[in-house]
């Protein structure tokens, strides 16, 4: 009782305990989710200003060249055919423009300006030894620049680097803009290149120990990665149209949060995985699940404590009923108080007397009891000698050559070994069958007319176990009450019923006899159902339906509602008996008899 008041105590305590946690963090999960889209949005603003910059820088050294008149104007004159005097003032400004240039572009460390114009005129702010520029007319991007409109600028994107001085491993961020004049026709072209070091730079900065800043185009291709491994890589999880809070990837969840760059569509993505972003928040929530931990377990020291005191009484009547299981019953308690216990300790003692008392009378009973059981089993000698000494009879008409008296002995002996034998309750119905033959025989002897049987079975319903007897009576009525000393036929007929799901047996016991009027067969209904049996009018003299009804009730008892009854009959054309009840071919012990019982 102590240990299940203690495990019922810690129940009651775990339960909510583990609830009211499952029920927070339930809770708790969506807000700690915001919270850490808010913090990792937080560390993109910051990164997405110097990104920004750089981008805004390119656009800004395009923007020199396409406002520029004076390099528009050179870049024009660099096209015409001359005199010579025409080419060396041509000269003296190109070499005026490359000067002009160098002071724009110098003071930008990592970006890389190209000037293509008609005519071979190139200008750039870095060494032709580190990269040919004429090469830049052989990349697949560079036609799509004249589709560009005036002023606008086609973002190349990322390109593997070709610039001898740079590592091997870096990588370009490229942009291209047409220069035309005011009829819109094209003159030459300005690209510009930045070191994508110079962005990954500020990722790498941004970046917490977990979390992964990147870069992406608008097909999802990475131009910058906090981890350079994955620069030019596809993200295959990416979907423009659709930002998700959290996404799936590699087996882990990670939390999601973007910002778009303003020059052109490229995002700024931020992914850090979910247990590293919410762990801080968790830590508090254990915390606090953990002082409520300790709270509980003193209180269950205390609570055990008290449970030890109070159920002491408790713990002696287990020792005092411990002793009487075995075998002490002449010892008492000696438990004192004012509680439940001590009344029941009382109780126990008052018991242990009485038990006592009926010890000495069992005795007796049973010593009659035993005596009893020899006087049955002597009883029991006789019905085997009367079947042995009717056998020896039938034996020795047999020998006189009387085979019809040998056959009447015989089925007499069956008979009555059927009635007395309380071995077996349930038997086959070709062995009731057998019995009934038996009857039937004994029967026309008796009577002296002439009443056969013919019985059909459907396949299998000879196995099928029906109560011992449970025909006979049926047939007495048939025999007695149906022909009236006069012959006839009875039919016993069993069908193997399984429509809807039933498994039953049907058994129809039909004569040919002088039948009933339909007045009787309601009074017969009547007495079978019990129901109906304190409002049935009187039965005529002779006929009362008490065979009938017995067998009724009988397989009720057995088969509960599952047992049904059909009675139909016309006068001089006969009766008809159908019972209908599980199909059974084998059975396990019963606590039913012929009287009594049920299951």
């Amino acid at each position: 009782m102590r240990k299940k008041l203690i495990w019922s105590a810690l129940l009651c305590f775990l339960l909510p305990l583990g609830g009211i946690y499952g029920l927070t963090n339930y809770l708790t999960k969506d807000l700690l989710l915001d919270r850490a889209i808010v913090s990792s949005e937080d560390a993109l603003r910051a990164v997405q200003s110097d990104v920004n910059r750089i981008l805004d820088q390119t656009l800004e050294l395009s923007n020199m060249v396409l406002m520029n008149s004076e390099i528009r104007q050179q870049i024009i004159a660099s096209q015409k055919r001359g005199t010579q005097a025409y080419r060396n003032e041509t000269l003296v400004s190109h070499s005026r423009l490359i000067r002009l240039l160098d002071e724009l572009f110098g003071q930008h460390d990592g970006y890389y300006v190209t000037i293509l114009g008609k005519n071979n005129f190139t200008y750039t702010n870095y060494a032709h030894d580190d990269f040919n520029p004429a090469l830049l007319y052989k990349q697949d991007w560079f036609k799509k620049m004249n589709e560009v409109p005036s002023f606008s600028t086609y973002w190349v994107g990322l390109q593997d680097n070709y610039f001898a001085a740079n590592p091997k491993d870096s990588h370009l961020v490229t942009i291209g803009r047409p220069i035309r004049t005011s009829s819109n026709s094209i003159i030459g072209y300005v690209i510009i290149s930045v070191n994508e070091r110079k962005i990954r730079s500020h990722l790498q900065s941004g970046s917490g120990s977990d979390q992964n800043m990147m870069l992406l185009d608008e097909e999802g291709v990475v131009i910058s990665h906090s981890d350079s491994s994955l620069i030019g890589s596809r993200m295959t999880w990416w979907n423009q149209d659709r930002p998700a809070r959290t996404i799936h990837m590699e087996g882990q969840e990670y939390v999601y949060a973007e910002q778009s760059i303003r020059p052109n569509d490229w995002n700024l993505v931020s992914l850090i995985p979910l247990s590293s972003a919410v762990s801080k928040y968790k830590q508090i929530l254990l915390i606090s699940f953990g002082l409520q931990v300790l709270f509980f377990t003193l209180f269950c020291i205390l609570l055990m404590v008290l449970i030890s005191a109070f159920t002491k009484p408790m713990r002696e009547l287990s020792s005092f009923i411990t002793h009487i299981g075995r075998g002490r019953l002449d010892i008492r308690s000696g438990i004192r108080g004012n509680n439940e216990v001590t009344q029941l300790a009382k109780t126990i003692d008052h018991m242990l007397d009485r038990i006592e008392s009926n010890i000495e009378q069992i005795t007796v009973e049973q010593t009659k009891k035993r005596k009893a059981e020899l006087e049955m089993l002597q009883a029991q000698i006789n019905p085997h000698f009367m079947f042995n000494l009717l056998n020896s009879i039938r034996l020795n008409i047999l020998i006189e050559g009387d085979q019809e008296n040998a056959e009447l002995i015989a089925s007499l002996s069956s008979l009555l070994r059927m009635t007395i034998n309380r071995d077996n309750e349930f038997i086959p119905l070709h062995e009731e069958v057998q019995t009934v033959h038996h009857y039937i025989r004994l029967m026309n002897f008796r009577h002296a007319n002439q009443v056969r049987l013919e019985v059909y079975y459907e396949a299998g319903c000879e196995r099928a176990l029906v109560p011992r007897l449970m025909i006979q009576p049926i047939i007495e009525n048939a025999i007695i009450h149906g022909y009236e000393q006069f012959a006839g036929v009875i039919f016993i007929e069993a069908v193997h019923i399984t429509e809807q799901g039933d498994n039953d047996i049907s058994i129809t016991v039909r004569d040919n006899g002088i039948g009933m009027s339909e007045a009787t067969l309601q009074i017969l209904r009547a007495n079978v159902d019990p129901v109906q049996e304190e409002t049935a009018a009187p039965a005529k003299k002779g006929f009362s339906g008490i065979g009938v009804k017995n067998v009724f009730q009988r397989l009720r008892l057995i088969y509960g509602t599952s047992a049904q009854l059909e009675i139909h009959s016309e006068e001089d054309i006969g009766t008809n008996i159908t019972l209908r009840f599980p199909f059974e071919v084998e059975r396990g012990e019963l606590d039913v008899d012929g009287d009594s019982g049920g299951r």
